[in-house]
């Protein structure tokens, strides 16, 4: 009798789970899923503001810098210069490993020797090459001091983004950061002061918005203020964008 029992709570024991208990634990996976993903992607949100944050203090101190330095700001994928910034190979027989003189080798931005933007009106000075030359032939004598911002982990060939210079730094939406004067826009790859815009969504934004010279984030949606594509709200420098003046 003692041994019929065990033979029976064996044979209990090693049965399967029914369809109620399986479509209860489903829920039970479900639910804690469901309490998990909202807090992950509330997490990795606030990062993504974070880092943005903190690359936008960034390139603001390093265009104050290179402008007490040398006098002038400049196009944002120039700050990150290094030894080779023209990203030509370290084996390439026409990589110069002396910072910033490498920058007229490039071959992903039609006027390279222009990067110089005028700190009073704005505007980027059109006679940029003969300064870049002087620049060359005595770097120490003008004071170039970079680089002046580090933000790899967002930039170069890792990340590369269509039509714009290699060195561009990028959001952690993977959307390029964006320079303007009172002018306008600094376009990329061009090297040109543009007064309109047009974004991703395919309007035209007008981009002498802002009073001082500003970088800026396109935040979360990639588009001009609240991202609706029209109205006041979609102006830049409004909604999700983020940004930074000097």
């Amino acid at each position: 009798m003692e041994h019929h029992n065990d033979t029976r709570n064996k044979s209990l024991g090693g049965r399967g789970f029914t369809l109620i208990e399986l479509l209860i634990a489903v829920i039970i996976v479900g639910i804690i899923v469901a309490a998990i993903v909202p807090v992950y992607v509330s997490r990795a949100a606030e990062a993504r503001q974070t880092y943005v944050q903190a690359d936008l203090d960034s390139l603001k101190s390093a265009e104050e810098h290179a402008a007490i330095d040398t006098g002038y700001i400049y196009r944002l994928y120039i700050l990150q210069d290094t030894q080779g910034g023209d990203n030509i190979g370290p084996n390439s027989p026409n990589d110069q490993v002396i910072g910033i003189v490498d920058e007229s080798l490039r071959s992903d931005v039609p006027n390279p020797k222009i990067i110089f933007i005028d700190t009073k009106y704005g505007t980027i000075l059109i006679n940029g090459s003969s300064i870049f030359d002087r620049m060359v032939d005595n770097q120490k004598g003008f004071n170039w001091n970079g680089p002046y911002v580090n933000l790899n982990r967002k930039v170069g060939t890792k990340f590369p983004v269509v039509n714009q210079p290699v060195g561009l730094p990028l959001d952690p939406w993977g959307n390029p950061y964006m320079l303007f004067t009172i002018e306008g826009l600094v376009k990329e790859p061009d090297g040109v002061i543009a007064t309109s815009w047009t974004a991703a969504d395919g309007q035209s934004y007008n981009t002498k918005v802002f009073d001082r010279p500003t970088v800026l984030s396109l935040g979360p949606n990639g588009l001009p203020g609240d991202g609706t594509g029209g109205g006041a709200s979609a102006r830049l420098g409004l909604g999700d964008d983020s940004y930074r003046q000097f």
